[in-house]
């Protein structure tokens, strides 16, 4: 599973992007843009015979919530979206996806992502938990319970190079010309969500709390093919052109 891991990390995934227009922030929630090394160094050594031989390498994950990590694992995927809906929503439950490559290194394959025991695991926990008077530490209890009972169900794709790589050119894009305007105003409730990607050696992502603009059309398009995915209604074709709009 680790030399799995490790090859996802140092695939070099596509040659080249094509820049978009700045996308401006403006009149939305917070974000959180972050790039860093793809592979950390854990300075792990072993010792063979006489010498030390170095073996720690792993996928860095700084940016994944624990639900991410559940989702998506031990590696970081070239092109990574998470769905978390707001408190309103929550019954429903995180979704995601991203795009892998098959065992043979053949096909792009879609991964759909989602919870199919969240609202019977919400409700537990939540009753488990009513009686707590401290809302801060009762999220916190929450949050820990439910990833301990949370049941993650997969929807695989195979899909074409073509689809992958205008995905994975689009998600670039928009991350590396994402740019705050003005203050960010202050917002209790809403959804949030993460696009993904690994760019040579670096690791990309971008979190934004209530997007707008052309982050609102991807992060709605993204979406839909959640929905078409979970629906059976995935039609490939369809989204290779809206992502030609955007």
């Amino acid at each position: 599973m680790k030399k799995i891991a490790i090859i996802f990390c140092l695939w070099g995934y596509f040659i080249s992007f094509a820049l978009s227009q700045d996308e401006k922030h403006v009149n939305s929630g917070d974000f959180v843009k972050r790039i860093g090394y793809n592979l950390l160094d854990i300075q792990l050594v072993t010792e063979v015979g006489d010498e030390l031989k170095h073996t720690g390498y792993q996928c860095n994950l700084d940016s994944k919530t624990d639900v991410e990590k559940l989702f998506f694992g031990e590696f970081n995927a070239p092109v990574e979206f998470f769905y978390n809906p707001s408190f309103e929503a929550s019954t429903k439950g995180a979704s995601g996806f991203r795009i892998v490559r098959d065992s043979l290194k053949s096909s792009y394959v879609f991964e759909i992502k989602h919870i199919s025991n969240h609202e019977k695991v919400y409700r537990e926990v939540w009753d488990r938990y009513s009686t707590m008077v401290n809302s801060e530490e009762k999220y916190k209890f929450v949050e820990k319970e439910q990833i301990k009972l949370f049941k993650v169900e997969t929807l695989s794709y195979l899909i074409s190079d073509q689809f992958a790589e205008k995905l994975y050119k689009k998600m670039v894009s928009l991350i590396d010309n994402f740019k705050a305007k003005g203050v960010s105003p202050i917002i209790v409730d809403g959804y949030s969500v993460t696009f993904r990607t690994v760019v040579d050696d670096e690791v990309w992502s971008l979190w934004i709390h209530m997007p707008q603009g052309n982050a609102l059309k991807m992060a709605d398009l993204c979406r839909q093919i959640i929905t078409d995915a979970e629906t059976n209604t995935f039609e490939e074709s369809k989204y290779v052109e809206l992502l030609t709009e955007i």
